[in-house]
């Protein structure tokens, strides 16, 4: 079994809740966690040191992030 930290990532940002864990997949087939707080989503790549495993923007940009 795979450890998938926090919850899936709704599809929704309405269906959202700050400060909660979230995990989706990148299209590279990386696992990344994200959060959000105050408007504003942080991301990052649960094992990386790519330039962009981390990042912080809107719903788009996390969209955005997650498409790479």
């Amino acid at each position: 079994m795979t450890f998938l930290p926090g919850r899936p990532l709704p599809a929704d940002p309405q269906a959202s809740s700050e400060r909660t864990l979230y995990h989706a997949q990148r299209m590279s087939g990386e696992m990344g966690t994200m959060t959000r707080e105050g408007g504003t989503w942080q991301w990052g790549l649960l094992r990386s040191v790519w330039p962009d495993a981390y990042g912080n923007g809107g719903w788009n940009d996390l969209k955005t992030w997650l498409s790479k």
